[in-house]
């Protein structure tokens, strides 16, 4: 079994080459099991291709970045048949990345300037939404991304619990960025958050980290980016979660391997395919 699960990972970035295969190696001889996440179709199926070439340690998501979504999400909801093929793969084990993002970005912005416009807002929604079913479907967990969006994703999350969720299918807000009010409503909603290298930094999100039940919590890279420091120059690695795992042991004043035991036993049990 693993020592840490890095939840969340885009190991089929270009950052990394053709082949991450040497990333892959570092992380497993260092006892780190990686899931690597689909942002759109093609980086999904490259997810499930990366995840094959390893029989353990090395899993996929599907799914589709918010950013990636514009005020005209037709295609990627006619394209949903294909991602409904791709969560039958024995080697996914959770839908996303999904969800919403207000945040004005290069990939999302609709030359309005400042937050996105409400017609992108709608379509992230459109497509969040049909993810939702696909997790109930297939009885996966979700790994969700939100920015600046909390208040509407946990309205959505709160009435699909009511009305078409599977009891038992839970997920992870992934870099969870929300307050504490927000993390006690995604808790009562049986979401995990996750954190990342920013931690490490003694900032980002302490309080809610501090605070929240251990039981909630998950570690992730989010590679190649948000590397924690020492490394804090270089391309992040899932090998580098142990620097997550002492951030947040540091923070919360605890040992380090309850800390790294208890992450990695939430992984398991959030992401019930690990096990």
């Amino acid at each position: 079994m693993p020592v840490l699960i890095d939840t969340h990972a885009h190991l089929d970035e270009g950052i990394y080459g053709n082949d991450p295969d040497a990333i892959i190696g570092r992380a497993l001889a260092d006892g780190v099991w990686t899931v690597t996440i689909g942002s759109d179709y093609d980086s999904s199926r490259k997810a499930i291709a990366i995840a094959e070439r390893h029989p353990v340690g090395v899993y996929a998501a599907v799914g589709v970045h918010p950013c990636r979504v514009s005020g005209e999400p037709d295609d990627i909801i006619l394209g949903l048949e294909k991602f409904g093929e791709l969560a039958k793969h024995p080697k996914v084990v959770a839908i996303g990345e999904t969800g919403l993002d207000y945040r004005n970005s290069p990939e999302s912005a609709d030359g309005e300037g400042g937050a996105v416009s409400q017609r992108i807002r709608d379509g992230q929604k459109q497509v969040f939404g049909r993810f939702l079913q696909l997790s109930s479907e297939f009885r996966l967990p979700l790994l969700l991304h939100c920015r600046e969006a909390h208040s509407d994703m946990l309205d959505i999350l709160e009435r699909w619990d009511r009305t078409s969720r599977v009891a038992g299918i839970g997920g992870i807000v992934h870099h969870f960025s929300g307050n504490w009010k927000d993390a006690k409503r995604y808790f009562d909603l049986d979401f995990m958050i996750s954190t990342t290298g920013l931690l490490a930094y003694g900032a980002h999100q302490a309080e809610v980290f501090r605070k929240a039940p251990l039981d909630r919590i998950v570690l992730e890279s989010d590679c190649p980016h948000l590397t924690a420091v020492p490394w804090s120059q270089r391309r992040c690695e899932p090998t580098y979660l142990a620097n997550v795992a002492v951030a947040l042991a540091g923070l919360r004043q605890e040992p380090l391997g309850r800390i790294v035991k208890a992450t990695t036993d939430n992984a398991l049990r959030v992401l019930g395919k690990l096990g």
